[in-house]
């Protein structure tokens, strides 16, 4: 089972995540999880590291892409969620979903999770959106929010993050078994 769970930032991958991991046992895998792996995995400093991405001699997200793969490569399940999923979209191995709601659902998860106002929350989502587009137009030539990118689109803000996990799951047994 290797599944890319895209996303909006607040569209909920993080929790449909965690629910479909305790569901099926799967590893769950974002940049944090990847960045982790290349702090501890490289014999340089951290302080190191950081110069050299600062200076452009190291591309974060393709150090970032690469550590994923070896972790998607590592596990027999696992589901690389939020950000991550991104860097994923053309491979083959992983069944994609993208989970998309709308701004001001997407905002109001923000402010919860992150204890902020509104108007911050909105400017997160904007920023994280374009970052999301960038990152999808630089590694693939695609349009991240292109529904032909992925096996499923499902709308989060229609639904709870419950219903959606089980959605995704039928939908990759479904795929699976096909």
């Amino acid at each position: 089972m290797k599944i890319a769970l895209c996303g909006q930032l607040g569209a909920g991958c993080t929790e449909v995540a965690q629910i479909l991991a305790a569901k099926t046992g799967a590893a769950v895998v974002n940049s944090e999880t990847a960045i982790r792996g290349i702090a501890t995995g490289t014999t340089r400093t951290f302080m190191e590291l950081q110069r050299r991405i600062a200076s452009g001699e190291v591309d974060i997200d393709r150090l970032i892409q690469s550590q994923l793969q070896e972790i998607a490569d590592e596990n027999e399940k696992v589901i690389v969620e939020g950000r991550s999923g991104f860097m994923l979209l053309d491979d083959e191995s992983f069944f994609k979903v993208l989970l998309v709601s709308p701004e001001e659902t997407r905002a109001k998860h923000i402010m919860e999770r992150r204890h902020v106002t509104l108007d911050e929350a909105k400017a997160e989502i904007r920023h994280s959106d374009h970052e999301r587009k960038g990152l999808a137009e630089r590694f693939f030539n695609k349009d991240w929010l292109s529904p032909t990118n992925y096996h499923m689109v499902l709308n989060t803000g229609l639904s709870t993050f419950e219903l959606a996990a089980n959605l995704v799951l039928e939908s990759y047994e479904a795929h699976a078994g096909r």
